[in-house]
């Protein structure tokens, strides 16, 4: 299965966390019911906006989740996932729309979930579920 993240925040994940974090979500509220059926072995796409209109797409093979405080906001706790690198890709802005579409919307604007379940997901609420990039 394939999860697309949207890190529209630029978070640095490797730095904020242990080796191999690659993206977070709050442990509460709205972030706490998305991604919640990540299997070892899921593929994970996280799209990083990048300069001079660029953007970044790594993917990476989900190894497992750990709850931690968010080391960058005091008092917030998150679910933090690690995993394997398995490809980098730097792309322009028109390239990524038609190599990643699901992370725009018609208009070409990156769309504003943390999450983009794709339709066939084992996710019984499937769909897009919207929220703030941490």
């Amino acid at each position: 299965m394939r999860f697309d993240l949207n890190n529209a925040q630029g978070r640095n994940h490797a730095r904020l966390y242990p080796e191999r974090a690659f993206y977070d979500l709050y442990k509460t509220g709205k972030h706490a019911r998305m991604a919640t059926d990540l299997k070892a072995g899921d593929e994970c796409v996280v799209a990083t906006p990048a300069d001079n209109g660029y953007v970044e797409f790594a993917t990476y093979i989900f190894a497992f989740e750990r709850k931690s405080a968010i080391p960058d906001e005091p008092g917030k706790e998150g679910r933090i996932f690690f995993g394997r690198e398995v490809r980098s890709d730097f792309l322009s802005k028109a390239e990524a729309i038609r190599r990643y579409p699901t992370f725009f919307d018609v208009r070409g604007h990156f769309k504003q979930q943390s999450v983009i379940t794709p339709s066939s997901s084992r996710q019984a609420s499937g769909g897009r579920q919207g929220s703030r990039t941490p």
